[in-house]
C-alpha cells in the first residue's frame, strides 16, 4: 500500500497565520476547556478502577519504530518541531495527539505548516531462509546473525525512546 503524504506551507519559511489557523486554535481552545469541565465533573476513581486501567494500558501493544513517519510541523505558537504519526496518516494535524507545544508549554498549539521528513526507522532485513542442512557450529539450526540482533535492538531501544518521550509528554 502505497500512502501520498500531503504537505501545506514551509515549516521552515516565514508563516502568516491564517483566518482558518486562528479558528483551528480557537476551536482547539474550546475543546480543551470542555474536556477539562468535563473531567472536573466526573467522580474520583477507585484504586481499583485505576489498577485495571494500568492492567488494561500494559496489554497495549506499540507498533514498532519503522511503522511511524516523522512530520517536521510549526505550530500556532511560531515553534518549529518534529513530530511522529503513524505512516498510513497522510497528514500530522489529523487527530487529537500530542497538541501542546514542548517549548513554550501552549496546550493546545495547533499545526498550521508541515511537511514529511521521512520514516522513523528502516524495517528490519527480511531473514533469509536457511536450508534444512544448514547447521551452525554449535550444532543448531536457526541461530539469529550478530546484524539480525543488532537491528532488532535497536528497533527495541527507538521504540523505548518513543514511548519515554510519550510519557513525558
Amino acid at each position: 500500500m502505497t500512502v501520498e503524504y500531503e504537505s501545506h506551507g514551509l515549516p521552515l519559511d516565514e508563516y502568516q497565520l491564517s483566518r482558518a489557523d486562528h479558528r483551528r486554535q480557537g476551536e482547539a481552545e474550546d475543546i480543551a476547556a470542555w474536556v477539562e469541565r468535563e473531567v472536573a465533573k466526573a467522580p474520583p476513581w477507585s484504586e481499583e478502577r485505576y489498577r485495571q486501567f494500568q492492567e488494561l494500558m500494559e496489554r497495549w501493544t506499540v507498533p514498532p519504530p519503522w511503522e511511524y513517519m516523522r512530520w517536521r510541523v510549526r505550530r500556532y505558537c511560531g515553534h518549529i518541531q518534529e513530530v511522529e504519526r503513524h505512516r498510513r496518516e497522510t497528514r500530522p494535524d489529523k487527530g487529537s495527539q500530542d497538541k501542546c507545544c514542548s517549548e513554550c508549554g501552549k496546550d493546545p498549539a495547533v499545526i498550521v505548516a508541515f511537511e514529511v521528513i521521512g520514516p522513523v526507522a528502516e524495517p528490519p532485513a527480511a531473514p533469509r531462509e536457511k536450508s534444512r542442512s544448514t547447521v551452525s557450529r554449535r550444532g543448531r539450526v536457526g541461530r539469529r546473525t550478530k546484524t539480525e540482533l543488532e537491528a532488532e535492538n535497536s528497533a527495541l531501544r527507538a521504540e523505548v525512546e518513543r514511548l519515554r518521550r510519550t510519557v513525558a509528554e
